[in-house]
């Protein structure tokens, strides 16, 4: 098993590219795993048999939302990121639920925004303004943040941090040295 410091900071070219398309693709999968729950719990709250959030659109998308970022929590620690998770997991795990509370966030305006400015209340408004327009847009934020800020691998010193994401972007380390 190659240890965090080679993973995260591949020397070539092609391996930071070949670096970036298996997180990716991790992270899509992982991703389109927990678009299948949140989106299926979402019909199920909002449109299924039962429709206990019948006409609540945005608390039947948290509480869909909610159980969907817990599974894709600890998918991602094991799996997409596991040479890069913190030592300290609660921390860890609040920097993921932040991410995950913008991503919601921003499902959340598409929600509202189709329902008081467009007049849109049906299930086929209600499923493209979260899962298609909402969720495309989280995703990318999400994927940015757990990058750059939730799963980082073991920190050793803030100069160190800087020149470890300016390597990442392709650019040269700058590290300073004092005398």
């Amino acid at each position: 098993m190659p240890d965090a410091s080679s993973s995260s900071s591949p020397k070539t070219l092609r391996e930071r590219i070949q670096a970036w398309v298996k997180e990716f693709v991790q992270f899509g999968l992982v991703g389109a795993t927990a678009f299948v729950i949140d989106m299926g719990l979402f019909n199920l709250f909002q449109h299924g048999p039962l429709g206990f959030l019948s006409g609540h659109p945005n608390t039947a998308n948290v509480c869909s939302a909610t159980i969907a970022t817990f599974y894709s929590w600890v998918a991602n620690r094991l799996w997409t990121y596991r040479g890069r998770t913190q030592d300290n997991a609660a921390r860890e795990a609040i920097l993921f639920a932040f991410a995950n509370i913008g991503g919601v966030g921003i499902t959340q305006f598409c929600l509202l925004f189709t329902h008081h400015i467009l007049h849109m209340h049906g299930p086929l408004a209600d499923n493209v303004a979260a899962y298609v327009v909402g969720f495309g847009l989280g995703t990318a934020f999400r994927f940015i943040f757990y990058h750059y800020i939730v799963f980082t691998g073991h920190k050793q010193t803030p100069a160190l941090e800087g020149a470890e994401l300016a390597s990442a972007l392709g650019g040269p380390p700058e590290i300073e040295i004092d005398d």
